[in-house]
């Protein structure tokens, strides 16, 4: 293998695209401070990870998603319930109540066909 960067900083990434989920009525985006750092988490439903003939019957693959540091304020301040947006980052693994979940950690996101409300015509991400 030929690396000039520590065997630390390589890791798996996960690219995925779908919709925004999120109550309705409520802002799909949490936002919190950890230290000195802006994290953004929301959900995307993706109903393409897997082939059903009637496509009724295909009730999506669910990922928790966190966005960090000023890309977080952004998302807060853009992403909608509903949007398509691709997303990637870090996949990781978590177990709640017996149950595995994928989180995908330090994404980028890239809205999709302009759904998300937009202050400008350039895209930060």
């Amino acid at each position: 293998m030929n690396c000039t960067c520590p065997y630390w900083v390589q890791m798996a990434n996960i690219q995925i695209t779908g919709k925004v989920t999120g109550r309705e009525g409520e802002s799909p985006v949490t936002v919190r401070q950890a230290k000195d750092v802006t994290i953004a988490s929301f959900n995307v439903r993706d109903t393409d990870y897997a082939y059903f003939k009637n496509k009724d019957d295909n009730p999506g693959q669910f990922y928790h998603c966190e966005v960090v540091g000023r890309q977080a304020t952004i998302v807060a301040e853009r992403i909608n319930r509903g949007d398509d947006v691709t997303v990637y980052g870090q996949p990781v693994w978590r177990q709640y109540q017996g149950k595995k979940f994928l989180d995908i950690k330090n994404c980028r996101v890239q809205f999709i066909g302009g759904s998300a409300k937009k202050d400008s015509d350039s895209d930060p991400f």
